[in-house]
């Protein structure tokens, strides 16, 4: 397997850096490239911003310099970067994030249930409108793909995406277009973020990394795009043999390029769903399933 010219988004981790963050170190890795798609700020305080000479940056077509202070409520907003001609260089989503001390005693945010965290509860979380649920998070992803299934008509919802995995999620989808593996805009993420209470609901793991936005299941839907995995390995079948295609095919991906290590599972369809494959960026390998 070749892994050439993988140019993919990430998230400024610390959101201290510029769009294109700096060259992975690790010898005789790959060189990933990654710029920013969209920051986080808790309520009142300054967001650094950061553009190279001649560059001109607004957040809502008002112009800003290198600090924006985040409004004192939860809310997005649209930052553009253009050039000196106007042209548009960069566009990111800028998330002021609910703050998770107005989690009320019983667990809820407004009418939306949260729960409780067992340890290392979030800072803040993304709150998101129902018309909102289409503000992009990274080149190929856009953040009501990470909604958790709770209280379908019930708006504000509350959300949160890790940026590391989005590298991982994104490095994955260019790699596997790049190979010719498939023609698909995004990756189908079945499961996303999950509260606390709805991660308790379904019998998790106590401490997923699903509660912190930290881990997506997902499977490639295009050719067709029938809410299905598609034929990956193009053995004729769609069954587990798919899942673990991409799954061998992340494994050696990530090792090849050397980002954040992270979780791999392999899981076969059932009476609810086709086979999918869990990643997440929990920052050791932890692999199951295969």
């Amino acid at each position: 397997m070749r892994y050439q010219n993988i140019a993919i988004l990430l998230l400024a981790l610390s959101f201290s850096t510029s769009g294109v963050a700096k060259e992975n170190s690790k010898k005789n890795s790959k060189v990933v490239k990654f710029q920013a798609g969209h920051k986080t700020v808790m309520p009142g305080k300054t967001l650094k911003l950061y553009s190279s000479f001649g560059e001109r940056a607004t957040i809502d077509g008002v112009p800003v310099s290198n600090t924006w202070k985040a409004p004192d409520h939860a809310g997005n907003h649209t930052l553009v970067v253009t050039d000196h001609n106007g042209n548009i260089k960069r566009r990111e989503t800028v998330f002021v994030l609910e703050p998770s001390t107005k989690i009320d005693a019983r667990g809820y945010l407004g009418n939306y249930r949260i729960g409780f965290y067992p340890k290392n509860t979030p800072k803040g979380f993304i709150k998101l409108e129902k018309d909102e649920v289409n503000l992009p998070v990274s080149k190929n992803f856009k953040i009501g793909q990470f909604l958790c299934k709770q209280q379908p008509a019930e708006w504000p919802k509350y959300v949160l995406v890790s940026d590391k995995n989005l590298q991982r999620l994104e490095t994955l989808l260019a790699q596997l277009r790049e190979d010719g593996r498939t023609n698909a805009s995004t990756l189908f993420v079945m499961s996303g973020f999950r509260t606390p209470y709805y991660n308790t609901a379904i019998g998790s793991a106590k401490y997923s990394r699903h509660m912190y936005g930290d881990a997506a299941d997902i499977y490639i839907d295009s050719m067709p795009r029938d809410g299905n995995m598609d034929d990956v390995n193009q053995d004729g079948t769609i069954d587990k043999d798919d899942a673990n295609f991409i799954y061998d095919y992340a494994e050696s991906l990530y090792a090849e390029t050397g980002i954040i290590a992270g979780g791999l599972g392999a899981y076969k369809s059932n009476a609810v769903h086709g086979p999918f494959v869990h990643i997440d960026a929990r920052g050791r390998v932890a692999r199951w399933g295969r």
